[in-house]
């Protein structure tokens, strides 16, 4: 099988994504990749992404492909979540300290610098077209939402931890714990006492 084959096969798989990383990690040549999209069989989307005629690409695939080291947080990861039907006007991403803004900015992402446990809570989520990006678990999401130093927006804020209260699915365990991680047992208790 000829590289541009294994490629397109690679693609199908994909749900139509090909990034030139699935190419590289795969020993095939990126020139392939180049001669695809000359005879149009794929397309650019942007920069190390191509998908083909059936393929679809969100924006937030494209946003977590350019920041690999960012992770869908705050009222983003309320509405990628499912706690808030509200697209957000500014994505909220958040990056390990020492992280550049400036490109971040230029995209249109609000950037949050964590300077602890940026790790801590990342889980992976499928978008539509079968793309996956990383976002908080909601219980770090709502932690977050309650810092002192970010102001969340109390319309959003309020209905998601009602909601999550509500679910089948809420780990009140794991929120406490997180609530410990960030120095914030108190404010979550309080909200809780109100809520439970």
């Amino acid at each position: 099988m000829l590289a541009k084959e294994k490629i397109l096969s690679l693609g199908k798989k994909q749900n139509g994504i090909i990034t030139t990383k699935m190419v590289s990690d795969k020993g095939l040549s990126r020139k392939a990749l180049s001669q695809l999209e000359n005879e149009e069989k794929i397309i650019r989307v942007e920069r190390g992404v191509y998908v083909m005629d059936f393929g679809y690409v969100d924006d937030y695939f494209l946003l977590q492909h350019r920041f690999p080291q960012g992770i869908f947080s705050h009222e983003t990861a309320l509405y990628l979540l499912g706690y808030s039907d509200r697209v957000p006007l500014q994505i909220q991403m958040t990056f390990p300290l020492g992280f550049n803004t400036l490109r971040a900015k230029d995209a249109g992402i609000q950037p949050i610098i964590s300077t602890q446990d940026v790790e801590a809570g990342i889980t992976s989520i499928e978008r539509s077209g079968g793309t996956t990006v990383n976002v908080f678990e909601i219980e770090r999401t709502l932690i977050d939402l309650l810092k002192p130093k970010y102001e969340a927006d109390k319309e959003q804020l309020i209905p998601a931890l009602k909601q999550y209260v509500r679910s089948k699915d809420k780990n009140v365990t794991k929120l406490m714990d997180y609530a410990r991680m960030f120095n914030m047992e108190k404010k979550v208790l309080q909200y809780l006492e109100v809520l439970l």
